[in-house]
């Protein structure tokens, strides 16, 4: 069984750097995948699962969420390596959390009989060290000091790696590429580095980059970041301007990622994915209610309308199947005192009167929406 390790911070691109590989993968071993979400809200687990190549119907697919698997799930991680190699699985490929250090990910994967790894790839958010680290220059010196958690974890990450991966080089100057580049390789001299962006690349790097050189050990994790994740769950839609308000004038450094599934007031009939990494936000058309199709949807066939009434049973009779699924990962007093700011997004009881009576809510939000 080859295995290419995906790893880098919270953000980085993980998820959709995998989620292409699948769709474009061509080659004739079977295909498995074992995805981990650091919160106990499944979001990666389920856009893996959206593209239908993998499941766990097929056995190709093991989502281990609520957990990093080089800690709290570790035992769960190994028990999951020996199932994919028991079915026959012969190229897997293995995301982990943003917070998982590389070293007992690697550590669980060279004690599996039949596990041959391969490449160690690590993403790196361009955008995150042009704007958090003065194009890298206060990451080296953070480094050097040696007690500054967070920036230790995301240099171990990236000396673990065979091939580390700049991201989102499109939303980066130009000019400020060659300085990010350099300040990345003084990490790793040995790592193969590759630009991307959306997860676009040669895939073919990746079997000739290989694992990292065996002289090259991946250190013991040094003291981690005390990253904790918090799961806000409300069938309420959110007000569109109080949540762009809240993102552009009150989001903590501490908090590093909120991510999942989302509606707005303003825009009753849209499954809104919601994306932030650092100062980066993205927000993504998924699909559409069912509520608001059976309510709005006249195409729809008598028998179409009874079957979506039966998936409907039982759900909010206000609401329908709308509910607001958020996950906010970061430093625990960063994300408790924005997660009380969060809450106060949600309509109110005069608002969701608005709303139910067709009234408009101001939306700064950009109006074009590309569907998944």
């Amino acid at each position: 069984m080859d295995i290419t390790l995906i790893t880098g911070f919270l953000g980085a691109g993980k998820t959709t750097f995998l989620n292409r590989f699948i769709r474009e993968y061509a080659d004739g071993a079977e295909l498995g995948v074992i995805v981990n979400d650091l919160s106990e809200l499944e979001v990666d687990g389920e856009l893996i699962r959206g593209g239908h190549k993998v499941s766990e119907e097929k056995g190709t697919l093991i989502s281990l969420f609520n957990g990093s698997i080089s800690s709290g799930r570790s035992t769960d991680f190994s028990e999951a390596l020996r199932t994919m190699r028991g079915r026959g699985i012969g190229r897997l490929m293995i995301e982990t959390s943003g917070g998982s250090h590389p070293a007992k990910v690697l550590e669980a994967i060279r004690a599996t009989p039949g596990a041959n790894l391969g490449a160690v790839v690590t993403l790196v958010d361009s955008r995150m060290i042009l704007h958090d680290y003065d194009e890298g220059r206060t990451l080296i010196e953070a480094v050097l000091e040696g007690d500054r958690p967070t920036e230790n974890l995301l240099a171990d990450q990236v000396g673990a790696a065979s091939v580390v991966v700049m991201t989102k080089i499109d939303l980066v100057p130009e000019n400020s590429l060659r300085t990010i580049f350099r300040g990345m390789m003084a990490l790793n001299p040995e790592a193969v580095f590759v630009a991307c962006a959306y997860g676009k690349m040669d895939w073919k790097i990746l079997s000739q980059a290989g694992p990292p050189a065996a002289d090259l050990p991946v250190k013991a994790p040094r003291d981690l970041p005390e990253i904790v994740s918090r799961v806000v769950r409300d069938p309420r839609p959110l007000h569109p301007a109080r949540f762009h308000e809240l993102y552009r004038s009150k989001l903590g450094i501490g908090v590093y990622r909120s991510k999942g599934f989302i509606w707005f007031a303003s825009r009753p009939d849209q499954v809104l994915l919601w994306n932030q990494a650092g100062g980066a936000l993205g927000i993504e058309l998924v699909a559409f209610w069912k509520v608001h199709m059976l309510e709005h949807d006249s195409r729809l066939l008598p028998e179409e309308k009874d079957h979506l009434r039966r998936l409907l049973a039982g759900q909010y009779p206000v609401f329908g199947d709308r509910n607001c699924e958020l996950t906010l990962i970061g430093l625990e007093q960063d994300v408790r005192i924005f997660e009380a700011e969060l809450l106060k997004c949600f309509c109110t009881p005069g608002e969701i009167s608005t709303w139910r009576n067709g009234g408009t809510f101001a939306d700064p939000w950009p109006s074009k929406l590309a569907r998944l």
